[in-house]
């Protein structure tokens, strides 16, 4: 293997740091529920993993934190269409990421209807058959969900998140 260092990542990083030690300004009061229920331990047998909780931070910055906060980081676009993601190693949580996610969009559209940052359609696209059964557990309702198996959502949020449709 090569190691390509990323400078806009760590610029990045550097950033989200900053900010999450500010209070993350600009979040919606509903982001700013999730991110204290997330990082708290105590809702949770198992907490999420530092990568999980990096992972959603990042892209709630992208998309929350002010333009301010933004000066001179320029994510180049595909063509007309702008893409954000986040790479994880194997192993480290990304189906729970994936949930993250999709609670912190649903559930900001649903409580902030002309919000156009947020989404309450999710499509999941999978390389397979077996992944795309695999990612049934995004579905947020049924046994085994990822957001009940893993306290996603903080209690009283859940029937707000089963207004998103998740495909």
């Amino acid at each position: 293997g090569i190691f390509v260092l990323l400078p806009l990542v760590n610029q990045i990083r550097s950033r989200v740091k900053t900010w999450r030690d500010n209070g993350y300004p600009g979040v919606t009061g509903i982001t700013k529920r999730l991110l204290e229920h997330w990082f708290d331990k105590n809702q949770r047998e198992y907490p999420f993993f530092f990568c999980q909780l990096e992972a959603m931070e990042t892209l709630i910055w992208l998309i929350e934190a002010p333009a301010s906060e933004k000066v001179g980081i320029d994510i180049p676009k595909d063509g007309d269409l702008g893409r954000l993601c986040s790479k994880m190693a194997t192993g480290s949580g990304k189906t729970v990421v994936m949930a993250m996610l999709i609670a912190w969009q649903v559930l900001n559209k649903v409580t902030y209807p002309q919000d156009t940052r947020f989404s309450k359609y999710i499509l999941a696209i999978a390389p397979g058959l077996t992944v795309k059964e695999r990612l049934k557990v995004l579905q947020p309702f049924g046994k085994g969900n990822y957001y009940d198996e893993f306290g996603v959502v903080p209690a009283g949020l859940i029937e707000k998140l089963r207004q998103g449709k998740v495909r």
